[in-house]
C-alpha cells in the first residue's frame, strides 16, 4: 500500500514539475519574443510584417525543448520509451507525412521570406494580402474579403506573383480614336495628358510610353503605359482617363464607339 502512495505521490511531483515547465516555457517565449521585437525595431534586422510568424517560432522553440524537459522528467528510463517509438515510428511517420510536409515548408518559407505579412500577393491563381504565416498553413485575404487558408506545402511549390516588389509600379490604360484621327496629334496630346498627371511618378528609368497596338475593329488603338506610387494606384488609372477624354474633347479626337459597315450587293 505504501508503495502504491509513493508511486502516486512521485508521479503527482513529475507532472506537477511538468505542468510548472511548460508555463515557465510560455512565459519565457513571450518574454524573448517582446525583447526581439524590440530590438528589431530599432536595429532594423527583421521585417515588423514578420511578427506574428516570428511568435510562432518563438512559441514552437521553447515549448519543443519544454516538450523534450517534460519527457525526461516523467520518464527516468528513457529506453522502453525509446524502444515503443521505434516500434511505431513507420506507422507515426506514415499518419503525418502530410502535417509534417507542411511544416517543413512552413519554416522554408519563412527562412526564404517567401512572402510577408501583409504583401499583396497572387498564389496559385488566388489574390490578396497575407495575414498571417503559420507553419502548416498561410492565411490569404482576398481582396473581396475571403479568408483562404493555402497549406504551406502549396504555397512553397506554387508560382507567386507579388504586387509590390517596390513602392512604384507600372499602369496600363487601354485608349481608342476614330480612323479619321490624325495620329500625330493623337500621340501628341496623349502625351501632354499622361504628363500632366499631377501624381505621376517620372525619372530616368520609369518614363510614360504611349504605344500603338493595332487597328481594331472600331478604333486605332493605343495603350498609355506609366508609373505611379503605391498610394495612387487604384484611383490612377480612373484620373487619367479624365484627364484624356477631357483633352480630346478641346483638341475635337473623337473616341469611337462599336460599329459595323454593311455593304449590300445587287444582283
Amino acid at each position: 500500500m505504501s508503495d502504491t502512495v509513493s508511486i502516486i505521490i512521485d508521479w503527482a511531483i513529475r507532472i506537477g514539475v511538468s505542468i510548472l515547465i511548460f508555463i515557465i516555457a510560455r512565459w519565457l517565449s513571450k518574454i524573448f519574443y517582446n525583447g526581439f521585437m524590440k530590438l528589431s525595431k530599432k536595429t532594423g534586422i527583421v521585417n515588423v510584417q514578420y511578427q506574428r510568424t516570428l511568435k510562432t517560432l518563438f512559441n514552437i522553440a521553447f515549448y519543443a525543448l519544454a516538450i523534450f524537459i517534460i519527457v525526461s522528467v516523467l520518464f527516468k528510463n528513457l529506453t522502453p520509451v525509446l524502444t515503443g517509438l521505434g516500434v511505431s515510428s513507420i506507422i507515426i511517420g506514415l499518419a503525418v507525412k502530410e502535417p509534417l510536409e507542411n511544416f517543413i515548408c512552413g519554416i522554408l518559407i519563412m527562412l526564404n521570406k517567401l512572402i510577408l505579412e501583409g504583401e499583396a500577393v497572387e498564389i496559385s491563381g488566388q489574390s490578396g494580402s497575407i495575414v498571417e504565416i503559420k507553419l502548416n498553413h498561410v492565411l490569404l485575404k482576398t481582396w473581396d474579403g475571403k479568408m483562404i487558408t493555402m497549406p504551406s506545402r502549396s504555397v512553397w511549390t506554387a508560382t507567386i506573383i507579388h504586387f509590390w516588389p517596390e513602392n512604384i509600379r507600372r499602369n496600363d490604360l487601354n485608349v481608342g480614336v476614330s480612323y479619321s484621327s490624325d495620329l500625330n496629334k493623337v500621340m501628341r496630346v496623349l502625351e501632354e495628358s499622361v504628363n500632366s498627371y499631377e501624381k505621376l511618378y517620372k525619372d530616368e528609368s520609369h518614363k510614360p510610353v504611349i504605344q500603338f497596338t493595332g487597328y481594331g475593329s472600331s478604333s486605332i488603338d493605343f495603350v498609355v503605359r506609366f508609373w505611379v506610387e503605391r498610394s495612387n494606384f487604384v484611383n490612377s488609372s480612373t484620373d487619367l482617363a479624365k484627364i484624356i477624354k477631357t483633352k480630346f474633347d478641346e483638341n475635337g479626337i473623337e473616341i469611337p464607339f462599336s460599329q459595323i459597315d454593311l455593304h449590300i450587293k445587287k444582283d
